[in-house]
C-alpha cells in the first residue's frame, strides 16, 4: 500500500512544482508542495528543491514575511529543508513570525485576525523553534473551549495534537484521540465532522493522521490503517485526490500518510 499511495502523488506534486515555478502561482502553494515532498523522503528532485526556494526567497518581503503568518510558516520550512535553518533569510523569516504573533498567544490568518488553532498548529509544526509557552497555553485553552462545544471539527483535533508539545500530555490529548477514533467516518476518512454532507475527503484525512500519528503510542493502529486504506481508494489515477485546491489536498494527504506509515512501522 505505501507505494500506491505515495509514489503517484509525489510525481504529481513533481510535476506541479515544476510547473508552477514558471507561472508565478502564490508562493504558500510552492512552499507546501516542496515541504511535503521533501517529508516524504523525495530526494532524486534536489535540483527543483533549490528553484523553489530560491523563488521563496526572491519572493520574501522587506520584512521579512511572507504574505501572511501560514504562507511564511510553510516558506521557512521549504526553505529550512532546502538550505538549513542557518540560512539568512530564516533569522528574519522567523523574527517576522514572533512579531506577529497575537496578544492572546497564536496566530490568525493575518494581524487583524484573531488566533486560530489550524494556523497557530502548523507554525508550533513546521517553525518550532517559533512556539512559545504563550502560544501553548492558547491553544490548550482554545481547543478545550472548542471540544465543549456542540460540534468539534476534525481537522482541528488534528491540528490540536500536531502541535501539542510531548512534554505537554494532558487529559485532552486522551480525550481528543478517543474522539477522532469516533469521528472517523464508516468509509475511513475523515471530514470536518462525521457524516458530515460533503463526506471523507484527503485533507482533513491527512491533517488527523499527521496529528494522530504524533501520538502512536496512544493510537490504535486500525485507525490510521483504515484512513490509509481510504486515501488509496479515493485516490485518482493522477496522483491527487478529490478536493477544491488540488496541491493542497494532496500535500496534506500525503504528510499524512507518509507520518501514519511511520507511525504503523515504529509498533511493528
Amino acid at each position: 500500500m505505501p507505494v500506491r499511495i505515495i509514489a503517484p502523488a509525489v510525481g504529481q506534486l513533481i510535476t506541479f512544482l515544476d510547473e508552477a515555478i514558471t507561472r508565478s502561482l502564490e508562493p504558500v502553494r510552492l512552499a507546501r508542495g516542496a515541504t511535503a515532498l521533501l517529508l516524504a523522503g523525495n530526494k532524486e528532485s534536489g535540483n527543483l528543491f533549490r528553484r523553489v526556494a530560491e523563488q521563496l526567497i526572491q519572493s520574501q518581503r522587506p520584512d521579512g514575511g511572507w504574505s501572511d503568518p501560514e504562507e511564511t510558516a510553510w516558506a521557512i520550512s521549504c526553505i529550512s529543508l532546502v538550505r538549513g535553518r542557518e540560512d539568512p533569510a530564516m533569522q528574519a523569516a522567523t523574527n517576522w513570525l514572533n512579531n506577529a504573533r497575537l496578544s492572546t498567544g497564536g496566530w490568525g490568518r493575518h494581524p487583524r485576525d484573531q488566533a486560530r488553532i489550524p494556523i497557530t498548529a502548523l507554525i508550533a509544526s513546521l517553525v518550532p523553534e517559533a512556539f512559545k509557552r504563550e502560544d501553548i497555553d492558547w491553544l490548550q485553552n482554545e481547543w478545550a473551549r472548542d471540544f465543549r462545544g456542540p460540534v468539534q471539527l476534525s481537522y482541528k483535533a488534528g491540528f490540536y495534537l500536531l502541535a501539542m508539545p510531548k512534554d505537554q500530555e494532558n487529559e485532552l490529548i486522551g480525550q481528543t484521540i478517543a474522539h477522532l477514533a469516533q469521528d472517523q467516518n464508516s468509509d475511513g476518512g475523515f471530514a470536518p465532522w462525521r457524516d458530515h454532507p460533503m463526506g471523507s475527503e484527503a485533507w482533513s484525512t491527512g491533517v488527523v493522521l499527521w496529528g494522530l500519528s504524533r501520538w502512536r503510542d496512544k493510537v490504535d493502529p486500525a485507525i490510521l490503517e483504515r484512513a490509509l486504506d481510504w486515501l488509496q481508494k479515493k485516490q485518482l489515477p493522477s496522483g491527487y485526490w478529490p478536493y477544491h485546491y488540488l496541491d493542497d489536498g494532496a500535500s496534506l494527504a500525503l504528510i499524512g500518510a507518509v507520518e501514519a506509515m511511520k507511525a504503523l512501522a515504529a509498533k511493528e
